[in-house]
C-alpha cells in the first residue's frame, strides 16, 4: 500500500502556471504576485517558490516591480 502526500502548494501554483504558459503561445506575462497570492490563497513566500521553479526551468524571468515575464 502507498500513501500519496499532497503536493506542496507552490508546486501546485508552479504547475497550474506551467500549463497556462504551455496552452496559452501569446501568453507574455504572469499574473501579480499579489494576485497569485489571493487566487491560492497563499503567503508570498509560497508564490516566490513557484515562480523560482519556473525561472530555474527557463519558463519566466523576472522584471522590476515584481512582475514576471514568460520567456520566449
Amino acid at each position: 500500500m502507498t500513501s500519496q502526500q499532497p503536493q506542496s502548494a507552490y508546486l501546485t501554483i508552479a504547475d497550474q502556471l506551467r500549463q497556462d504558459i504551455r496552452n496559452r503561445p501569446d501568453m507574455t506575462d504572469l499574473p501579480r504576485t499579489s494576485d497569485l497570492m489571493a487566487q491560492h490563497d497563499v503567503s508570498r513566500g509560497t508564490v516566490r517558490r513557484a515562480l523560482a521553479v519556473l525561472h530555474k526551468e527557463g519558463l519566466a524571468e523576472p522584471l522590476p516591480g515584481g512582475r514576471w515575464n514568460v520567456r520566449p
